[in-house]
């Protein structure tokens, strides 16, 4: 049961069966959303630079397992500073609307 109260001082009290929520409720669930994407994008960055590192130390001189490394890494680091470029994106734009996403 929620009570809502309207411009002018009137205020609404719903039934049981109308569920409530609204903006904070939402909020919270998209800053958990992205927050745990950032988390998996900087788990799975890091796996691949050490993936990336143990081939290009395996790689024994061979030109093209070296490339593919250096490869590894470079995509790994590329998708570091997306997940964290997005993460200030989404960070500006909720101070602009004055919502708290995280």
């Amino acid at each position: 049961m929620c009570t809502i109260r309207l411009p002018g001082g009137q205020t609404i009290t719903t039934s049981k069966s109308i569920p409530c929520g609204g903006l904070t409720v939402t909020s919270k669930a998209i800053g958990s959303a992205i927050t745990l994407m950032l988390i998996v994008a900087v788990v799975l960055s890091l796996i691949y630079i050490i993936l990336g590192g143990m081939q290009w130390i395996q790689s024994g001189g061979d030109k093209q397992k070296l490339a593919k490394a250096r490869s590894h890494i470079t995509y790994a680091i590329i998708g570091l500073i997306v997940a964290f470029v997005s993460f200030l994106i989404v960070n500006v734009i909720g101070f602009f609307f004055n919502v708290k996403l995280i």
